[in-house]
């Protein structure tokens, strides 16, 4: 029974963590969380489509009035440093975003984009 209890406690703790997390994002679906995680994604996936060897990528996003900055450092295999640097002005599902992002590694601009992901493909409820 304790063992149970102690299950349900936990479960309930990171349903709390997991609201509490999204309770500040805005209700247009550009919260900062979720642009820094599929900018990350989607970032990764356009580097190593660029023949670009991605050790690790991390993104962070600051919320603007109509926009979200976004800011991801990383490494390439051969350790050379990657800067992705933009802002975001839409963002669908975990597919796309869409806005201006610039991606450096080491000295040489890798793209510059209005957007990464599939943007032309959108999810409706239930699908």
């Amino acid at each position: 029974m304790g063992k149970a209890r102690r299950t349900w406690a936990v479960a309930a703790l990171l349903t709390a963590a997991a609201a509490a997390a999204t309770a500040c994002e805005p209700a247009d679906g550009l919260g900062t969380s979720a642009v820094s995680v599929t900018t990350d994604q989607l970032a990764t996936r356009a580097l190593k489509q660029k023949g670009v060897d991605v050790q690790w990528l991390s993104c962070s996003a600051r919320s603007k009035t109509h926009s979200a900055s976004v800011d991801c450092v990383g490494r390439t295999d051969d350790n050379r440093k990657i800067s992705v640097k933009g802002d975001v002005t839409e963002q669908l599902d975990d597919l796309c975003v869409r806005g201006r992002l610039t991606a450096t590694v080491g000295t040489k601009q890798v793209f510059s984009v209005q957007g990464l992901g599939n943007c032309d493909r959108r999810h409706t409820a239930g699908s």
